[in-house]
């Protein structure tokens, strides 16, 4: 109920009251090595249209990070456009907003099961590393009632031989 006189959301719709999540994604490819292209044609951002996945999240004892859990439900999830903008109404409260990749156990199960042993190249991939790269922690988003939260999402490619994460790459550099 909003007070006659003054206009203002009262603290309890601040409080329970719909914020906006507005993700602004952009993606920058790694530059490999080669022939070095000079300041105007390294990688420059572009804007990126995928889509993110929400969870509720409860801070940790510090009041900084949130731990992952691949089992909890999904709350919803955010499609970016064209442009790389993607908004979302969300009750007040804290979330964590993640890849496809965090949403459930499938690529973290297929990474170790595809790099387990290693290979010429590689060291066989570190577990303990693997379950904090799902698990987290990460860090939380706090959506407020009546506001907009304005999230720069800045993604950046990796090189082919360091794109599995917690695999320790010993090969030949490539050209």
């Amino acid at each position: 109920m909003r007070h006659a006189d003054s206009g203002r959301a009262t603290d309890g719709q601040r409080a329970n009251g719909p914020g906006i999540l507005h993700i602004h994604a952009t993606y920058t490819e790694a530059y490999c090595g080669g022939e070095d292209p000079g300041p105007e044609g390294m990688p420059r951002p572009y804007p990126w249209s995928g889509r993110m996945y929400i969870r509720k999240a409860i801070p940790d004892s510090t009041g900084r990070f949130v731990m992952n859990d691949p089992d909890a439900p999904l709350l919803d999830s955010i499609q970016m456009n064209s442009d790389g903008h993607g908004w979302l109404d969300l009750p007040a409260g804290t979330y964590l907003i993640f890849d496809r990749d965090r949403v459930d156990r499938t690529r973290y199960d297929q990474l170790i099961r595809d790099h387990e042993a290693g290979d010429m190249y590689t060291d066989p991939i570190d577990k303990a590393c693997m379950d904090r790269w799902l698990h987290g922690p990460f860090p939380f988003h706090t959506i407020t009632a009546g506001d907009t939260l304005h999230m720069p999402l800045p993604l950046h490619g990796q090189c082919p031989s360091f794109d599995v994460p917690c695999v320790v790459y010993r090969g030949p550099v490539p050209p």
